[in-house]
């Protein structure tokens, strides 16, 4: 089992559609339906009252998620 799969990060990916920076809080709006601009506001009260870790935490999911999600396989039948 892979560390993304333990720590519940597989189906978190960077959306650089709806990005202001990177697209972390995007991403992690998409992945749990929420709205990007929840995650921003949460992020940047966050980041008023704990400076360094919002930043450090956001620096950190920058690295670890992926920059898309993987496109489904279409499969054709050849006649």
């Amino acid at each position: 089992m892979s560390w993304k799969k333990k720590l519940h990060l597989d189906n978190i990916y960077l959306d650089k559609d709806n990005a202001w920076i990177f697209g972390v809080c995007a991403g992690i709006g998409k992945a749990h339906n929420l709205a990007p601009q929840l995650v921003r506001v949460c992020a940047i009260i966050g980041g008023l009252f704990f400076a360094k870790l919002t930043i450090a935490i956001y620096l950190i999911a920058w690295l670890m998620f992926d920059d898309t999600a993987p496109q489904a396989e279409v499969f054709r039948a050849d006649d």
